[in-house]
């Protein structure tokens, strides 16, 4: 199981992707316990047009919900780690 497309709009993955190797590129989140599913949704993202940030284990995916800094959010690979690191579960905002 590989939590991913979750904090991405519809409309942006066709607007927002961007060939390998462009310095704009928007990176996405995939979080799993699963390598091998980690590896697939990350050459999915590749051919969709964007970097990967794996989260591992899938229970961390709590970090690309909704109401945290990386959700929506259109981040490189580097800002979407440092969105996650920030991220707060919903019980500890206040």
């Amino acid at each position: 199981m590989v939590k991913a497309f979750n904090h991405i709009a519809a409309a942006d993955i066709t607007a927002d992707a961007r060939p390998g190797g462009e310095s704009n590129r928007r990176a996405l989140v995939a979080a799993s316990d699963s390598d091998e599913g980690l590896e697939f949704v990350r050459r999915l993202y590749d051919r969709f047009g964007f970097d990967t940030v794996a989260l591992n284990p899938l229970s961390e995916g709590w970090r690309i919900q909704r109401d945290t800094p990386g959700y929506g959010a259109k981040a490189s690979e580097a800002e979407l780690v440092e969105a996650l690191a920030a991220a707060k579960r919903y019980g500890d905002l206040g």
